[in-house]
């Protein structure tokens, strides 16, 4: 996830969560990194697989705690422009260029990097042009 933090909210009335009192005026800052990786929710919850998004039959499932753009009336309305365009940016650099992992660049280090956003360690990537398929 990039942005581990959503957008802050303030309740409305004076609530209680779980045993916990919460006053009216109160500044709520969901955790989203918290639900993508809560265990009991996914097959492994502290690593990429992609297995997490396969059920028994290798099909495609969309876990409920994939919540990434968040969820119910607070839901970014920017989500399907942003798929949209990951979608066309990822084909787009797949059908020109190669990616590969350098010779001489060690085991990947997936260690995030905590700040405003998260992001990975600094890593080398190989990349060259793919050769034009030949007209026949």
């Amino acid at each position: 996830i990039t942005l581990p933090l959503a957008v802050p909210h303030c309740t409305t009335n004076d609530t209680e969560l779980m045993g916990y009192s919460i006053p009216k005026g109160t500044l709520i800052i969901p955790n989203i990194d918290s639900v993508l990786k809560e265990e009991g929710q996914w097959k492994f919850p502290n690593e990429f697989n992609p297995a997490n998004f396969l059920n028994e039959q290798g099909q495609f499932e969309k876990p409920e705690a994939f919540v990434p753009f968040s969820m119910g009336p607070r839901v970014c309305l920017g989500e399907s422009l942003a798929r949209m365009e990951l979608f066309l940016i990822m084909v787009t650099l797949l059908r020109h260029f190669q990616f590969f992992w350098p010779e001489d660049a060690g085991e990947p280090d997936f260690t995030p990097v905590f700040g405003v956003t998260v992001s990975p360690k600094p890593y080398k990537m190989g990349i060259r042009l793919r050769q034009p398929a030949s007209k026949t």
